[in-house]
């Protein structure tokens, strides 16, 4: 295992965890194209669905009064039923080019954010909250990146209150744990080649990032969290994009 990849990622769990506290998302869109990067695609689903669930998890007793369940069920539903065929995806496909799947998602799901963001229309109801779990459903569960989708949903449906971070919690932490519970009967390849230290050491970036992001919730401002978190997000993206696309080519 490679030392400096083990402290970027460590690194990126840290800034995800506390995103993922402050504003409900920010773990999928930071980690996983950094552990992408140093691990492989297949080992970042893996990762981030394992330690994402206990992110939401420590969360969960802090915001559970907040939670808005019709939501949470509307998207919930439809994105379980598309986890298996998203493993499949993630089985079926070339490495590199899940890595470069995963940067145009990651860039693509950014640009898109940002030109929704300048319309004031509000659209929602059933069909858009199916849609936005199936499609959440199949990218988290095949490259690990279906935060992209959430940050549109919220911001088509104006879902921007504090409702949105504490609904995120339960979400992320049934889909998540459900991925990592199937994962090894339909697609069990790709888990990182990492020591059993490793593994507990990754455990302790994500509850420092957590509570860092509890103490800091109240004191920083949204939106500058939010365009840190899409800088980011957009870095990591084309790094994975630049570096699958040199390995298909050569």
């Amino acid at each position: 295992m490679d030392l400096l990849s083990f402290v970027v990622a460590l690194v990126a769990v840290l800034i995800g965890a506390a995103g993922q506290r402050m504003i409900g998302m920010g773990w999928g869109l930071v980690v996983t194209p950094a552990v992408a990067l140093v691990a492989g695609p297949l080992a970042a689903v893996l990762v981030v669905n394992l330690y994402g669930a206990i992110a939401c998890l420590v969360i969960l007793p802090r915001v559970w009064h907040d939670i808005d369940w019709r939501r949470l069920l509307w998207l919930l539903v439809p994105a379980v039923a598309l986890m298996i065929p998203g493993l499949l995806l993630a089985k079926a496909l070339d490495t590199d080019l899940l890595r470069v799947v995963v940067g145009v998602i990651a860039v693509a799901g950014v640009l898109v954010t940002m030109l929704i963001t300048r319309s004031a229309r509000r659209v929602d109801g059933p069909g858009v909250r199916i849609a936005a779990g199936s499609a959440i459903g199949v990218l988290n569960a095949s490259v690990g990146m279906g935060a992209p989708i959430v940050g549109l949903y919220s911001l088509v449906s104006h879902w921007h209150d504090r409702t949105f971070v504490a609904t995120m919690q339960p979400f992320w932490a049934l889909v998540s744990g459900i991925i990592v519970a199937v994962r090894p009967f339909v697609a069990p390849e790709g888990a990182p080649d990492w020591p059993l230290w490793a593994w507990l050491v990754v455990a302790v970036p994500v509850v420092a990032g957590v509570l860092l992001g509890d103490r800091l919730a109240h004191l920083v401002n949204r939106e500058v969290v939010r365009w840190a978190i899409i800088g980011l997000s957009i870095a990591g993206g084309i790094a994975l994009i630049v570096t699958g696309g040199i390995a298909l080519v050569s």
